[in-house]
């Protein structure tokens, strides 16, 4: 179960047993702008962000500049239109940008949330 914080606003894991694991991201009360682990709303500033819970389903984006201590996350924008960096369970050859994913409640990753493959992509990468 991945929340976020109310006061430090980082993700932590609650609970690793819990069958499904839970997302809450938070949305502007003056623009409804979304957004992840924020202070302050990216769109007009405001510091009134209240948390909400994510429906867990999202397409993997692609990624930029990645630094070696990150080559296992990418980042995935989630349905609700905010983008969260998680770890993808999953093979190799099959986790790539615009490929659905739903998030999982079987991976354990410290601060990051986990996120599964939705479809099965076939090895050559023909559909």
């Amino acid at each position: 179960m991945f929340h976020t914080g109310m006061r430090s606003g980082t993700a932590v894991q609650a609970d690793a047993s819990a069958p499904d694991s839970e997302l809450y991201f938070q949305r502007c009360r003056w623009c409804h702008t979304t957004t992840f682990q924020r202070l302050l709303c990216p769109t007009c500033g405001s510091t009134e962000l209240a948390p909400e819970l994510s429906g867990g389903e999202g397409v993997i984006s692609v990624r930029r500049g990645v630094a070696a201590a990150d080559a296992d996350l990418w980042p995935v924008h989630m349905a609700e239109g905010f983008v969260v960096r998680c770890r993808v369970d999953g093979p190799l050859h099959a986790v790539r940008p615009g490929v659905r994913v739903k998030l999982s409640g079987n991976g354990s990753s410290g601060r990051r949330p986990v996120v599964r493959l939705c479809e099965e992509v076939p090895l050559d990468g023909w559909y």
